[in-house]
């Protein structure tokens, strides 16, 4: 969910909407340094600092676009820390704007704030007049105080100024624009490779001694595997059986349905009077797959069986035996062999097999490395993905034409947005000796053939592509600026989070 929320929206986005409703009023005065906020400080960035009031303003904000971006998967108890992560930050980048702002000499005058407030249309009336009272109603039941009010809007009206002198470096060159439209445009399929441990032949060993190794010197990793695996040994309530099936086509008539159930009941009949089942099974069961076993199933659980077969063998006690039970195979007669109560299988329990487990993983992990390191070492020494994968009997898929997207969205892999962009940078016939890391295992990719986009379709681009290029590098530039100023003043000690306070909300 993480990568949700910081994937669908940018730190520029949210400090654009810093402050939207913000305005100043010509008869207050404009107010002193940024101090003197809510008493409990949550966030400090040199001179300026951040409260109680503050933080939940700005964390509001960010809860309520989480909800409308999540809707029915947003849940505000386990978000909690993410949100107040958010606002902290969002906080810090605010302290940083405005401390740039001032290193600059950028200042906010009377004038401006004037114009701030006499252009707000929230603070009219019906007439289109100021409205004084409107105005002082919303600011004491948002801020507190005028005071704090004016401190707020300060600091917004800095971080724009700030923001506008970054934003005046941003160019965009023709060539940029035309480069970036005929990268979007552009077509290719691929080939790729996907190797993980289900995809490699051949079953893992475990050595007897490197299994005792394990056993004796990795504990602490044995027990986190049980922990991850702890559904695993949750085992449920589970009976064993054996059965005698007579068998009744889905077309059969009646007469014939009746006859079919004379015959099972007939061997009912004998095993009430005493009849070894396993030696009745063999002679009349028309199940092929237990027959030879005497009717014998072994243990199952819930859920695989159908449901009337299900039902009848679960209701049983050990040794007891069954009416006729109809299902859609035809009619049984089921004897109940054996329980097995649901219970939690302990660490004791299966501790060697989960050291087995942990060496296996290993094991498998090795192999994939070692395989794809021969496949990238074959395409270093000139072989395409297609002949190393053939020579290695490696299975190779093949895409359609696939164009750029931002997501990274490959078909048959999913969104993998470096695979992607490694792919676009490569010419037909190429393939790439990097190896990608994926979810289900290790990759690599090679380009079959590449479609150029037509001039026209170019230049029927070019003008929306252009702001959106000159957007998007205003926004890495604007990340890349914060990360280095943040990083710095961490460095410095000048940047204090104070989490411990969050707990007097």
């Amino acid at each position: 969910m993480l990568k949700i929320l910081r994937g669908g929206q940018r730190w520029l986005t949210a400090l654009f909407v810093i402050g939207i409703g913000g305005v100043f009023v010509f008869f207050l005065g404009l107010g002193g340094p940024l101090s003197g906020r809510s008493q409990a400080r949550i966030v400090e960035v040199g001179p300026h600092s951040f409260g109680l009031r503050e933080f939940g303003r700005v964390r509001s904000r960010r809860e309520t676009a989480v909800r409308e971006q999540l809707g029915d998967a947003y849940d505000p108890r386990n978000l909690a820390d993410t949100l107040d992560s958010l606002a902290m930050r969002e906080l810090v980048d605010m302290g940083l704007l405005a401390l740039a702002a001032e290193d600059l000499g950028l200042t906010v005058s009377k004038r401006e704030i004037e114009q701030h407030v006499l252009s707000d249309p929230g603070f009219r009336d019906e007439a289109g007049r100021f409205s004084q009272p409107a105005f002082e109603d919303w600011v004491d039941f948002e801020y507190g105080s005028q005071r704090s009010f004016m401190q707020d809007q300060r600091l917004n009206l800095l971080i724009y100024k700030m923001m506008g002198v970054l934003f005046e470096v941003v160019h965009v060159s023709p060539g940029e624009v035309r480069e970036y439209v005929r990268s979007q445009l552009q077509e290719l399929s691929i080939a790729f490779v996907v190797v993980g441990s289900s995809t490699l032949p051949g079953k893992i060993e475990i050595d007897r001694e490197a299994l005792d190794e394990a056993v004796a010197s990795r504990g602490a990793e044995i027990e986190g595997l049980y922990e991850e695996l702890r559904s695993r040994y949750d085992v449920p309530e589970q009976v064993s059986a054996r059965h005698i099936l007579i068998r009744v086509e889905d077309d059969a008539e009646a007469d014939e349905v009746e006859a079919r159930r004379a015959a099972a009941q007939a061997a009912l009949d004998r095993l009430s009077a005493g009849a070894d089942f396993a030696e009745l099974a063999r002679e009349l069961s028309e199940d092929v797959g237990t027959r030879e076993r005497g009717g014998d199933l072994g243990f199952f659980r819930r859920g695989q069986m159908v449901a009337e077969f299900e039902d009848a063998a679960f209701a049983l006690e050990p040794d007891q035996l069954s009416d006729l039970v109809r299902t859609d195979f035809g009619f049984h007669v089921i004897l109940a062999t054996g329980r097995r109560e649901a219970h939690k299988q302990t660490l004791e329990e299966v501790y060697e097999e989960l050291a087995e487990e942990l060496l296996r993983r290993e094991a498998g992990e090795r192999r994939q490395r070692e395989t794809v390191d021969r496949l990238a070492d074959a395409i270093r020494a000139g072989q395409s993905l297609e002949a190393a994968a053939r020579e290695a009997k490696i299975d190779l898929q093949r895409s359609g034409r696939i164009q750029w997207r931002s997501d990274g969205f490959v078909p048959g892999l999913g969104a993998e947005p470096e695979l992607l962009a490694a792919a676009f940078g490569l010419e037909a016939g190429q393939s790439s000796p990097r190896v990608f890391t994926l979810e289900n295992g290790l990759a690599l990719v090679q380009v079959l053939e590449r479609w150029e986009p037509e001039e026209s379709e170019i230049a029927a681009r070019l003008d929306a592509a252009r702001e959106e290029l000159r957007v998007a590098k205003r926004e890495v530039r604007f990340d890349d600026w914060l990360g280095e100023r943040r990083g710095s003043l961490i460095d410095s000690g000048e940047i204090v989070m104070n989490r411990d306070a969050l707990g007097r909300r």
